[in-house]
């Protein structure tokens, strides 16, 4: 092989992986699974979740989201169809009707199950379903009424 023919070659291999590595880093961003929520209101809402990794069902909190802003609230692959969201004003005024219910606590928490809330010593809340199918990523929109949109 001559200089020329391996100089050729060795520029085709960098080509061949510099693709690659694009292709890679572009495939990897479209499989992100994220789960948002924007407050669409007037006031900073105080936002509480409770999903199922896999192994149960499990609720969190607190984010606080500022007006006109969202959040990432859930950054993992979403395994279950449904999510379900509660969310208070800055007077602690529940801002959505939900039926599901799990428990909260006043601090930042992390609960497994959303059963015997009082005797586990957290406060059982009631959560408003969010339906997002097969979606890998999600986005509410909740505004100051408590009616929830999506995008």
């Amino acid at each position: 092989m001559t200089a020329q023919e391996d100089g050729t070659a060795r520029q085709i291999w960098a080509r061949h992986t510099l693709c690659a590595a694009l292709l890679w880093l572009a495939l990897s961003a479209a499989a992100r699974a994220e789960f948002s929520v924007c407050n669409d209101s007037f006031d900073v809402l105080n936002l509480a979740v409770a999903h199922d990794p896999g192994d149960g069902f499990l609720s969190e909190g607190w984010w606080t989201i500022a007006p006109n802003r969202c959040v990432v609230i859930l950054r993992e692959q979403l395994v279950n169809r449904y999510v379900y969201l509660f969310a208070t004003d800055v007077f602690n005024q529940a801002l959505l009707d939900g039926s599901a219910t799990f428990c909260v606590d006043e601090d930042r928490f992390r609960i497994l199950g959303g059963e015997e809330c009082w005797l586990r010593g957290h406060v059982a809340a009631s959560f408003a379903e969010v339906d997002i199918g097969q979606a890998e990523s999600w986005t509410v929109i909740l505004n100051a009424s408590g009616d929830l949109g999506s995008r």
